[in-house]
């Protein structure tokens, strides 16, 4: 009986990049890739420079080299990622942009107000996901990266990019260059985007919300999207049936609101700015919070992690003038507080109604 033949052995340079090699070799174990040809075109989805050659001498079990940069490269003058001005990010262990300079911010197509909003995977090409997310947990078990991958802006435009990554303790830190000698005119293998409804229907707020995460997620997927959403609604999942997503804010045991129910005067009133600066609060308000109010920013009392996503919401209830919804945040001696609201929309002035949750 014949036994069947070894795999190839593979062999990665620079056989320094041990974040490369891993990406690699579990790659080559997850998919069926039968020839040096077939691993190069799957790797080179996401790293451009990729060549593949195979090594055969007799006697010897054939190998494949894997060139990250396309062949050998010589050292250099020293590693680049310590050069200054670099464009730089920090990403938290899941995911979040949470720091950006203004170098990082003007290459990735983002304004200021937007670090803390977007999660890396809105800038991978399309077609790139899933790769993107096992080289970020390789990353995130400690193996530093070195290469050239793409990327893709705001603008759609797909670019090659010289990234190096590692992380710092519970971050990641990216420094990164445009990279010299790729051209590609490549915007990624085309993804739909699915039809979305949201439940409750009238919850305009949670709609808007919705659709714009999904709208910056170049591969969207279930997952992904309830994973942007639970940042301000932490109940929410997505439930995915081909490509009609529903997006549902609450958990299956929560309980509907009373029409209404926001015209009561007794209920906790905050009125704010479009900067989220608060102008009035009445006495059930400071009694929930449990802190002065007036003079802070909204900002300042919501749950660590969810600052950014104020600059949103607020556009999203300038433009719809009224909505009713369903958030949390810190009450009273710290406690998390689940409270319907609604809020309304006086020209430059939002007023949001409370009513804590039983």
């Amino acid at each position: 009986m014949i036994g069947r033949a070894s795999p190839p052995r593979i062999i990665t340079i620079p056989s320094s990049d041990s974040a490369f090699r891993q990406h690699v070799e579990r790659l080559r174990a997850g998919h069926r890739l039968e020839s040096p040809g077939q691993l190069e075109s799957r790797l080179r989805r996401l790293f451009p420079r990729i060549v593949v050659r195979e090594r055969a001498l007799s006697g010897e079990p054939p190998s494949w080299y894997v060139y990250r940069d396309g062949g050998w490269q010589p050292s250099g003058t020293g590693p680049w990622w310590q050069s200054t001005g670099l464009p730089r990010v920090i990403v938290s262990l899941d995911g979040w942009v949470t720091e950006a300079n203004a170098t990082a911010r003007s290459l990735l197509g983002i304004g200021e107000s937007e670090v803390g909003v977007r999660h890396f995977t809105d800038f991978v090409a399309p077609g790139t996901l899933d790769d993107a997310l096992a080289l970020f947990g390789i990353v995130d078990e400690g193996h530093e990266l070195t290469a050239t991958v793409l990327l893709r802006p705001t603008s759609g435009d797909v670019v090659a990019i010289d990234i190096h990554a590692s992380r710092d303790g519970p971050q990641i830190v990216g420094l990164f260059r445009l990279a010299e000698g790729v051209e590609t005119g490549f915007r990624g293998v085309p993804v739909a985007e699915p039809e979305l409804t949201c439940v409750p229907a009238t919850d305009v707020a949670f709609l808007g919300y919705a659709q714009l995460a999904l709208s910056r997620m170049p591969e969207p997927t279930a997952e992904g999207l309830a994973l942007r959403l639970r940042r301000l609604y932490p109940h929410a999942h997505v439930e995915a049936n081909e490509r009609r997503w529903v997006a549902v804010r609450d958990s299956e045991d929560a309980q509907g609101t009373t029409p209404g129910w926001w015209l009561d005067a007794r209920l906790p009133r905050v009125r704010y700015d479009a900067e989220a600066l608060i102008l009035e609060a009445n006495e059930a308000a400071q009694a929930l919070l449990g802190s002065q109010l007036v003079g802070h920013y909204w900002q300042e009392f919501i749950t660590p992690g969810t600052s950014e996503q104020v600059t949103a919401m607020l556009a999203i209830l300038a433009e719809v003038g009224a909505a009713e919804s369903r958030f949390r945040m810190p009450g009273a001696g710290g406690v998390l507080v689940e409270f319907d609201s609604y809020t309304e929309v006086d020209g430059e002035s939002f007023t949001t109604m409370i009513r804590p949750r039983d």
